[in-house]
């Protein structure tokens, strides 16, 4: 067993750390899950391309400074024409399609880099309007930033 996967099994069995244990043991949906999710049980042909998981794709890191907020989005082998952003209150859509590459018209054996359509909505931690996000495309990054409005605190009479 790699350390990889013995990291895996150390993070599944803390989920079973708790005063529910016996329980939390024998449920065989929480298991299946994460055989599902962590081991792939039924490749048998060695010489199959791994997919990489599409649920978070592009990966995104989001930063809170006093007076912005910060997305970045990696996406390499991205076009900026072939991207769409959009956003509805804290709501941001990212869309895409990839490039195809020209030089490389052989067999994948091993494909761990995303690549295909993608389509993620990521909840923004302070609402926004389209007009006041910037957006730059930059080797491979996606980064989208916007002031932050501070709204004044108002106090609410209660009844």
């Amino acid at each position: 067993m790699d350390f990889d996967k013995l990291m895996q099994w150390m993070e599944f069995a803390k989920n079973y750390q708790t005063n529910d244990f016996w329980n939390g043991v024998f449920d065989q949906t929480a298991f299946n899950e994460f055989m599902k999710d962590n081991m792939d049980m039924n490749a048998q042909d060695s010489h199959q391309v791994p997919q990489a998981p599409r649920s978070n794709f592009p990966p995104v890191d989001i930063y809170v400074t006093p007076h912005e907020i910060i997305v970045i989005a990696d996406l390499p082998g991205y076009l900026k024409e072939n991207l769409h952003v959009s956003v509805s209150g804290s709501r941001l859509l990212l869309k895409g399609s990839p490039h195809p590459h020209p030089l490389i018209t052989g067999q994948p054996v091993v494909q761990e880099r995303p690549s295909g359509d993608f389509n993620r909505i990521i909840e923004l931690p302070e609402p926004t309007d389209a007009h006041h996000l910037r957006a730059k495309f930059e080797n491979g990054l996606l980064i989208l930033s916007y002031h932050r409005q501070f709204f004044q605190e108002e106090r609410i009479h209660i009844e």
